[in-house]
């Protein structure tokens, strides 16, 4: 198999790859979201489309020979509105104050990029959306969980795979989306191409 390569200095994504058991490098890719110049006023789902392409394409050119490269982004929206990370404490309330009790949607962009031994390559770029409902909380948890260092490089200020489970009620769709790399579509690119990950499992 070519060499599969995360684009990410995201912790969350490497250990979501991880269950999977298949070999795989990171590189980090140094993008910031919001430092990204976009021209347009995207739509969410055009946000993550963009910024995980753009994600791919910085670690591309530091890759030789063949490879297999996936960039990722997520992000929270209600309403309409982006919620991104958190910058602080007082921002990290503010946005589960507003997303307590109710419904949001989650984004996540998927781009692989099939890079070949000539140079040459082919990009893939999927988008998923799921809906999220947060509990009612009280803002002894809220204020609990900004304590923590979880919030603060999670889209919407929270990471449903670790202690932020505890504000989730409900979710309709993939739950590896909302935890920030949708698998199943991970793996749909990967066996249209004739790669298999189960043939890793075989001892």
């Amino acid at each position: 198999m070519q060499r599969l390569i995360l684009a990410t200095s995201v912790l969350s994504r490497r250990d979501l790859l991880k269950q999977l058991e298949i070999p795989f490098e990171e590189i980090n890719c140094n993008i910031i979201e919001k430092e990204v110049d976009m021209e347009n006023e995207y739509s969410p789902y055009e946000w993550v489309k963009a910024i995980s392409s753009t994600k791919a394409h910085a670690v591309l050119n530091q890759v030789e020979g063949e490879a297999i490269i996936i960039g990722a982004d997520t992000i929270v929206t209600m309403i309409g509105r982006i919620l991104h990370r958190p910058k602080n404490r007082e921002e990290c309330i503010s946005m589960l104050t507003q997303l307590q009790g109710k419904k949001h949607t989650v984004y996540t962009g998927l781009s692989v990029i099939y890079k070949h031994a000539d140079g040459t390559y082919e990009e893939e770029s999927y988008v998923d959306g799921a809906d999220v409902y947060m509990n009612h909380l009280s803002p002894k948890i809220i204020e609990a969980y900004a304590d923590t260092d979880e919030p603060y490089d999670k889209a919407g200020g929270y990471a449903i795979h670790g202690k932020g489970a505890l504000l989730i009620d409900t979710i309709y769709g993939d739950f590896f989306t909302v935890a920030g790399l949708p698998l199943r579509l991970f793996n749909k690119s990967l066996y249209k191409r004739g790669i298999d990950l189960v043939d890793f499992w075989k001892k």
